[in-house]
């Protein structure tokens, strides 16, 4: 018999296929359904190192998203269009807020007809939804209407937290502001990927790591400040986070890590195994000068209040996680590209 069900949309996604492995490490015996587009074509090599019950696609899903929801314990929504460079604000609207809005009104739905009260619904918000950090990266759900994002991918999550909280549902839904989270799965994100990915491909074909040029004075280049985090640590937060608690939450290191470190973090993890290469910085595109962030960092001091002191994430920890990760992303970008 299985112990409950899990749904997970954007289960073959990074942080999807990371939660999955860590499900499977917890207890075998959970019913995994896993949700996804399957619009990359990668994403099927992820499936080698998980077991999941059932495989639905995004469409199949849409179909009968009530039946779904209705035999889930838990339901984490994690599919979304997840490019912050996104113009197209009718896709946007379509896929990161209508859907997910219908995801919450059947949730809840089907909570109020099920006899369990346990019935939980974790969805993935974003740390884009602060905008230029001028309003503070506090996880407090009374200023949420005073965040201003840069850019149509930040206002899609935006919205739905201020739908979320406008109608009361924070009681009942948990909403996740994930920082810059970066893993081993991230092969289909194409331009969206992490340092850890594209920086290892940089030093593969030019013997560097290229860096943008800080159009701030207040920044020397590279010392734009990121809130990193490594995607295990970010799934042991979100995993306690949504047995535990309801409302907004923060999930980042909650300290400043600047590009340089992350770069140096990568260049110093493989010159261990005679790989040669030098940090560069190049002009920041047009595009880039008015969306870019040139600071954030969660504020965790909420997240902290209720997370285990062993699963608290630090600076020393994430870039040690970041070295763990170079040597496997560096082996499988160097088969495909020598």
């Amino acid at each position: 018999m299985f112990r409950k069900t899990i749904l997970i949309t954007g289960g073959l996604g990074l942080i999807g296929s990371t939660l999955i492995t860590h499900l499977n490490k917890i207890d075998l015996n959970y019913r995994i359904i896993c949700v996804d587009t399957f619009s990359k074509n990668i994403k099927w090599k992820y499936l080698q190192g998980m077991i999941v019950d059932e495989i639905i696609s995004y469409e199949e899903f849409c179909k009968d998203k009530e039946n779904f929801i209705s035999l889930s314990d838990q339901i984490f929504h994690l599919g979304a269009c997840s490019s912050t460079t996104e113009e197209n604000w009718k896709y946007l609207y379509e896929r990161n807020y209508r859907n997910t809005i219908d995801i919450i009104n059947v949730f809840l739905k089907c909570k109020n007809y099920s006899s369990s009260k346990d019935k939980k619904l974790i969805i993935a918000s974003s740390a884009s939804t602060y905008g230029n950090g001028g309003k503070g990266f506090i996880d407090d759900v009374q200023n949420i209407e005073k965040l201003k994002p840069l850019n149509p991918y930040g206002m899609s999550k935006h919205l739905v937290d201020i739908y979320l909280k406008r109608n009361g549902y924070f009681e009942d839904v948990l909403s996740l502001k994930f920082f810059n989270i970066f893993g081993v799965n991230e092969f289909h994100k194409g331009n969206m990927r992490s340092i850890a990915h594209w920086g290892v491909e940089s030093i593969i074909k030019n013997q560097s790591i290229r860096l943008f040029k800080s159009e701030n004075l207040k920044y020397e280049d590279g010392k734009q400040v990121r809130d990193f985090l490594d995607v295990d640590a970010a799934v042991r937060i979100m995993l306690y986070l949504g047995n535990n608690s309801t409302g907004i939450y923060n999930v980042g290191c909650g300290e400043s890590i600047t590009w340089n470190e992350m770069a140096n973090t990568i260049i110093s993890s493989l010159k261990k195994s005679g790989n040669q290469s030098k940090l560069e910085y190049i002009d920041m595109p047009e595009y880039l000068k008015n969306k870019y962030q040139y600071f954030t960092k969660a504020d965790m001091s909420k997240s902290h209040l209720k997370l285990p002191k062993n699963i608290i994430a630090n600076k020393e920890k994430v870039l040690k996680a970041l070295e763990n990760y170079t040597n496997t992303i560096f082996e499988t970008y160097s088969s495909h590209i020598r």
